[in-house]
């Protein structure tokens, strides 16, 4: 115990002098002091030992053993992203094995990798293991999961849309192909496009630069709704051509031809009449910020992500241009040509995928960022690294970066040469070697890559039918040129609509609070102008087609709508929970004392004949509505005798009343006398 009294000492606790003492007095005081110094000598032990943590336990794996999806279950972050970096395009799922959201992602990654095994791999990282690699380097990650795509070069491509498998494909596919060659007809695009100009020979920076702010903007917007287009020229200054719906922005970079900027450029210069709105929750700022400005006309239909293109907003865009074109601009695209063609695509797609039939299966085709090596009759084995491959009996059922499937020497064959400068000089009986393919065994033959392309579109196009139907705008049975809304969005004084869409099938609880149930509609959509500024909202009726829609813009300019009443409690589901008391078979034992009214049955229960009525406003959010309930139920109880007297609450929070019967705070209690 030496040691123990020593640090007391150097602590100032325990005295160094150990003399003997002939009073009693102090001997006295120094027993006294002896149990206040052994609580500070036990409370020195407890502060002083190390605290206790318990051992973290063993990481186990997030996913089955499934070969799709390569499981770094233990944190490797360094071994993840190398073996990422050894294929073209790798899509990396960074979990919390605890986080909700991350067990539900695992059902739709492993749908996506299933689906799109031959073109990307799929790896999983679990970056909450403790003193793991991941998590030491990635400890302030907010959110799980993460959703990461890695090129075979560059920097990764995070993915900030929905945690669902159809969208992953649809975002993958646009990753795969971030560039398209222009061309004078059927140029695809959403919203807007931008051409390039420049340099698009091999090793070209400006061609890297460009293909790589065309995979970063995908990041910023997972829909990819600009499509980038190249125009491959011989010139000296590399020239961008943003095509907007009413305009055309140049931007000319004589020199500095760099990611960030132009990125930045693109993004600011983009604007459009109409445009998809994802917010990330119901509670989300977002719409209310799009809200907030003036009224707004919101289109709900579905989206299905792997269809190219959505009818209904097509037609939303062709009214918003019209609305919104004050000055008699000339379009940059007509958007009625643009439907039309849209619908004799899909048109052929459905008649070209209804013919059921197995095609073979095609050997893969190789990535461009990868050499591809020849093998001939003269040489069947391959150098990888520092081994030789004997092409003729290797595995071909092996899926790996490099491998000689189809190089087999036989399928190279030995060919006269019958014309060019050796026509004269050699026999024409006389073979030689070559590098060249056979038509049959050639992945990247014009035969192969017809057959693959049609077996992906009719992959993805059965998926989208599988997923949910497209759906188009019916004729219109009259001429929407009666109806011309071209000039009433240019009213800077009063303000004008915008135009803005939202996913069905994601955000119908929206529709829900302004009284529309998506699920008795066959095609799921529906339309209704709401300025929040009024606390007014209107639902179209009718169909929606063109003249519909012109009509009910229209209409609204004028003031002519009639308000509509209808709220969340007009939509009842069979989950929907109700508050009424009066039942058939409790009726005999329970009375109403306080009648639960809402919207659709308030004016018929306020206007009996011979009868006052008591009404209280209550909100679910309202503490002090709970305190008054008992009270109001308590007087109803007592004055039930009086025959021409009823009470009834209604929650004023959920309920769109007349203006005259609408209120602002809760608890209010309004006494509405006879007649």
């Amino acid at each position: 115990m030496n040691w123990l009294r020593k640090s007391l000492v150097r602590a100032g606790i325990l005295s160094s002098n150990r003399h003997k003492s002939g009073d009693k007095n102090e001997q006295q005081d120094q027993s006294v002091n002896v149990p206040y110094d052994r609580e500070k000598c036990m409370y020195l032990l407890i502060i002083s030992s190390p605290p206790k943590v318990s051992k973290a336990a063993a990481a186990t794996p997030f996913l089955s053993k499934n070969a799709l999806v390569k499981d770094f279950y233990k944190g490797e972050l360094s071994a993840a992203i190398d073996y990422a970096r050894n294929f073209e395009f790798s899509f990396i799922m960074f979990y919390a094995p605890w986080d909700a959201q991350s067990q539900a992602a695992r059902k739709e990654f492993l749908a996506a990798a299933n689906y799109m095994k031959d073109y990307v791999v799929f790896t999983a990282v679990n970056c909450w293991q403790p003193q793991s690699e991941c998590r030491n380097q990635y400890n302030k990650v907010y959110r799980w999961p993460v959703l990461i795509v890695y090129p075979c070069f560059g920097p990764g491509i995070k993915y900030n849309g929905p945690i669902s498998a159809p969208h992953m494909i649809s975002f993958l596919y646009k990753l795969m192909k971030p560039l398209k060659k222009i061309s004078d007809t059927n140029l695809n695009f959403e919203e807007a496009f931008v051409v390039a100009e420049l340099n698009a020979l091999p090793k070209s920076r400006e061609f890297s630069v460009y293909y790589t702010i065309a995979l970063k903007y995908l990041e910023s917007d997972y829909e990819g709704r600009i499509t980038f287009y190249v125009k491959p020229v011989k010139v000296s200054q590399n020239k961008l051509s943003l095509y907007l719906w009413n305009q055309v922005r140049v931007n000319i970079e004589p020199g500095d031809w760099k990611v960030a900027p132009i990125l930045n450029w693109i993004i600011k210069s983009s604007e459009s009449p109409s445009s998809w709105l994802a917010p990330s929750g119901s509670k989300s700022s977002l719409l209310s910020d799009v809200l907030q400005p003036g009224p707004s006309l919101i289109l709900f239909t579905a989206k299905n992500p792997l269809h190219s293109a959505n009818d209904y907003y097509m037609m939303l865009q062709e009214v918003a241009h019209e609305y919104k074109n004050c000055d008699d601009w000339g379009l940059n695209y007509d958007m009625a040509t643009k439907r039309s063609r849209n619908l004799l695509e899909y048109q052929k797609l459905k008649r070209m995928c209804q013919v059921k039939s197995t095609p073979a299966k095609l050997n893969d085709v190789w990535s461009l960022s990868i050499s591809a090596p020849f093998v001939n009759s003269s040489s069947n084995k391959l150098t990888i690294g520092n081994k030789q491959v004997d092409c003729n009996s290797i595995n071909l059922g092996v899926r790996e970066p490099f491998t000689c499937q189809g190089l087999i020497a036989e399928k190279f064959p030995d060919v006269p040469i019958k014309s060019g400068k050796f026509k004269n000089a050699l026999r024409e009986s006389e073979l030689y070697p070559t590098s060249m393919w056979r038509q049959d065994s050639d992945p990247k033959s014009m035969q192969n890559l017809r057959k693959l392309l049609r077996r992906d579109k009719c992959r993805t196009f059965l998926l989208a039918e599988e997923l949910t139907k497209a759906i188009f705008v019916e004729s219109n049975i009259e001429n929407t040129d009666q109806i011309d809304i071209s000039t009433l969005g240019c009213d800077k004084v009063n303000g004008s609509l915008n135009f803005i869409a939202l996913d069905s099938l994601r955000y119908y609880m929206f529709a829900e609070r302004l009284g529309i149930d998506l699920s008795t509609k066959s095609d799921s959509s529906a339309v209704v102008i709401l300025d929040e500024s009024l606390e007014t909202h209107y639902i179209m009726q009718g169909r929606i087609n063109s003249t519909n829609l012109r009509r009910f813009v229209q209409r609204f300019s004028n003031n002519t709508l009639t308000r509509s009443m209808k709220s969340s409690v007009n939509v009842v589901h069979n989950y929907t929970p109700s508050y009424r008391i009066r039942t058939e078979d409790n009726a005999d034992t329970f009375t109403v004392y306080v009648e639960e009214i809402d919207s659709t049955n308030f004016l018929d229960t306020i206007q009996q004949q011979n009868k006052a009525t008591v009404l209280m406003y209550y909100s679910k959010q309202c503490s002090y509505c709970n305190g008054i309930s008992y009270v109001f139920l308590t007087l109803a109880r007592k004055l039930s005798f009086v025959d021409n007297l009823q009470f009834a609450r209604i929650d004023g929070d959920i309920n769109i009343l007349p203006w005259e019967y609408t209120m602002e705070e809760f608890p209010t209690i309004l006494f509405i006398p006879t007649n």
